[in-house]
C-alpha cells in the first residue's frame, strides 16, 4: 500500500488522537498536541461523513475540549486551529478560533456524542 503525503499525515494525526483519547478517558490533563489532535480528528471525521457543514464544524470545534480537560496554559497556546477537511464535495479550509473557550465539561458536547470517541 502506498499512501500519499496527505494520507500519511491523516494516519499520523489519527494515531496521536487515539493515544490522546485514551489519556483523556483516564482523566489525564491534555497538552496542546493532544487537545488539538482530538479536535481535528473529530472534525475530520464529521466532515468526511458529510454530517455537518463547514459552519457547524467551526462551532463544534470549540465545544469538544474544555479548560477543565487540559493542562494549565494550554488554551492560550491555541488562538486558532486551521486545517483542511475533506467533505463529500471536496476539501475546505476550517478555522476554529479559540477552540478551548469553555471552562467545564458541562458546557461541552457530551463525550457520548463525539464520533471519534464512540466506535
Amino acid at each position: 500500500m502506498k499512501l500519499s503525503t496527505k494520507e500519511q499525515e491523516r494516519v499520523l494525526l489519527f494515531g496521536v488522537a487515539e493515544i490522546s483519547r485514551r489519556r483523556w478517558k483516564r482523566g489525564v490533563k491534555l497538552n496542546y498536541i493532544e487537545a488539538s489532535s482530538i479536535i481535528m480528528d473529530e472534525l475530520l471525521e464529521r466532515g468526511r461523513a458529510g454530517t455537518n457543514n463547514i459552519g457547524e464544524l467551526i462551532e463544534i470545534g470549540s465545544q469538544i475540549i474544555t479548560a477543565e480537560d487540559v493542562m494549565e496554559g494550554t488554551g492560550a497556546l491555541m488562538p486558532c486551529i486551521m486545517f483542511e477537511v475533506q467533505f463529500p464535495d471536496g476539501n475546505k479550509l476550517v478555522t476554529v478560533h479559540d477552540p478551548i473557550r469553555l471552562e467545564t465539561r458541562d458546557e461541552a458536547i457530551p463525550v457520548s456524542e463525539l464520533l471519534s470517541m464512540n466506535y
